[in-house]
């Protein structure tokens, strides 16, 4: 899986917003008429000439961020794109941006003071235009539509897909949420997906970028034709989709779509099946339920909820996708200002029961002061940003304190009581299977737990069903889970580095090597079924011996040791900052 060589860092890969001012220097291959001053609220046409075939357009705020993007033909040596300033778009002097690599030109736009309810040359109100790439006044979280993002360090540049001619069509739901979907052009999507295939990605999974600036609280669903999908998974599976609003970002891969299965399922052909991916922000009920349920257990909301849907539609029937196995789909999102990231946490919600639950998420600030927040799970749900301080009064002097503490504030650990831990207490397999489960963001999954001393109606069985389903525990004989026996130190590392790879990480230590085990005296103890884990475990720093020359693999771990291998591992496979 390409996914498992992802981190999470937005770039500028096009028209360069920080660089030397002699980058934008007119060139022959590029030039851009006057712009006149206009006011907010007022259409602004962007124009020039090129000797190239296309140029990319992009306007920035005066604080750099990205007020408009497209795409332009180049029509007998000259192109044109026009948008709409938004109503209360700020005073000052905006940088237009156009052309290709270093063929670039640049120009000024200067925006006048601001008139609340303006209107355009053509009377209409000013915001966002309803075209392929709207003009909005920046939301809260800053807007990051605009910015291709390349997931990961894979070391490919995002190709943009032409948007020039996509289709908008806004709704109203019964709530009052505004959905603007917006129709992908086939062609484009296709020219994009190959050109993207074709380039040389260093081995990395090939990123098509599709953005669109929506208004403040508008929901935005993207229509990708599932025909031209399932072509380009046939010969470059591993290819990314980043789906971009100001309110977030989706990167989509093909691989977690079964296309064939979908046809089935629908009783269509691909070419009439379309792949929407919705991105929205809570509506303000919902938004409301969930701070109230954040103050209930101490801790505040940063920033407003949102919902990611993956829907497969065709022949008048819809499938929801929300489960893509081992393949953790990224997503990003911005917040206003900096995040202590020892006590932020992404969370999932559960609206049913108002329970929140940890999602493995890194907190990146910005040269802009925002930060910026990339996560990424197995499904789809409503997300947000909780910041929790967590501490009991029994680990105040406790060589684990600070571990704990960092778990327990990103939700995955509890304590005994609301205020007590029990650090040295051992730790039971149910107890650290549950631990396992939580750090990798997985859901409860009661039905999988298949043992004969596993119930329905044990706490723990839930935790223990997902983690057979993710590959993370074995039975004994008998088909027996033995929850409630100690776990020890070698069958712990047996289930963190079975971890690690549900995590989509490749460890680099050798594994099924067992030279690091030859410093400890008693490695003949370790059990043959779990030395390659114990020496994997050892090489990659999660788990150290006992003592400088003892691995002591039969002795039992405690809840301290559980949290600081919990925060290594989560650390390792880059779930945690």
């Amino acid at each position: 899986m390409k996914l498992r060589k992802l981190s999470l860092l937005l770039i500028f890969t096009l028209c360069l917003s920080l660089v030397p001012a002699a980058v934008f220097a007119s060139g022959p291959a590029v030039t851009i008429d006057a712009i006149g001053e206009k006011a907010p609220g007022g259409a602004v046409v962007i124009s020039g000439t090129s000797t190239l075939d296309e140029v990319i357009i992009k306007v920035l705020r005066p604080g750099n961020s990205v007020l408009f993007y497209a795409i332009a033909k180049v029509s007998g040596g000259k192109f044109s794109s026009t948008f709409t300033l938004a109503a209360s778009e700020a005073s000052g002097t905006y940088k237009v941006v156009a052309g290709e690599a270093n063929q670039v030109a640049a120009a000024d736009l200067i925006v006048k003071s601001a008139n609340t309810g303006g209107e355009d040359g053509n009377g209409n109100n000013g915001g966002n235009n309803g075209g392929p790439i709207g003009t909005i006044t920046p939301p809260t979280p800053p807007p990051v539509a605009g910015k291709p993002v390349t997931p990961g360090k894979s070391g490919a540049e995002p190709v943009i897909a032409d948007t020039s001619k996509n289709i908008t069509a806004s709704a109203t739901a019964e709530n009052g949420q505004i959905t603007a979907t917006v129709t992908q052009d086939s062609s484009a999507l296709a020219d994009a997906l190959a050109k993207a295939a074709k380039q040389d990605n260093h081995g990395a999974a090939p990123i098509i970028f599709i953005a669109f600036n929506n208004a403040v609280g508008e929901a935005v669903q993207f229509s990708l034709s599932s025909s031209v999908l399932s072509a380009a998974a046939l010969s470059a599976p591993n290819s990314i989709i980043s789906l971009q609003t100001n309110d977030g970002e989706y990167s989509l891969p093909l691989s977690i779509i079964d296309f064939a299965s979908l046809e089935q399922s629908l009783g269509t052909t691909a070419a009439n099946i379309s792949i929407l991916v919705k991105i929205s922000t809570a509506a303000a009920d919902l938004n409301a339920k969930i701070k109230q349920s954040a103050q209930a257990m101490s801790a505040s909301q940063l920033g407003n909820a949102i919902e990611f849907t993956l829907v497969a539609a065709g022949n008048g029937k819809t499938i929801e996708l929300n489960s893509f196995g081992s393949t953790y789909v990224e997503r990003t999102v911005a917040l206003t200002g900096s995040v202590d990231a020892a006590h932020a946490s992404v969370v999932r919600y559960e609206p049913s029961t108002g329970q929140f639950s940890f999602v493995p998420a890194i907190f990146e600030k910005q040269t802009d002061g925002s930060t910026k927040v990339a996560f990424k799970r197995n499904g789809n749900s409503i997300y947000t940003v909780l910041s929790v301080t967590k501490t009991f009064h029994d680990i105040s002097q406790h060589w684990a304190k600070a571990d704990i503490e960092l778990l327990a504030s990103k939700l995955v650990i509890n304590g005994v009581t609301d205020n007590t831990f029990a650090p040295n207490s051992n730790i039971t397999r149910a107890e650290f299977a549950a631990l396992l489960v939580r750090s990798l963001g997985l859901a409860s999954d009661a039905s999988s737990a298949a043992f004969t001393d596993v119930k329905s109606s044990d706490w723990y069985a839930g935790v223990v069903g997902a983690a057979v389903k993710a590959k993370l525990v074995d039975g004994f004989d008998g088909n027996r889970f033995k929850p409630n026996d100690t776990i020890t130190r070698e069958q712990m590392a047996v289930m963190v580095t079975r971890a690690i790879a549900a995590a989509g990480i490749t460890s680099g230590a050798s594994t099924g090597q067992n030279e690091p085990l030859t410093k400890f005296k008693d490695h003949a103890a370790i059990s043959s079924w779990a030395q390659a884990a114990v020496a994997e475990a050892i090489e990659a720093n999660i788990i150290t011996g006992l003592t400088a020359d003892t691995f002591a693999p039969s002795e039992k771990a405690t809840r301290a040791q559980a949290s600081v291998m919990l925060k290594r591992l989560m650390q390792y496979v880059h779930f945690i900052n």
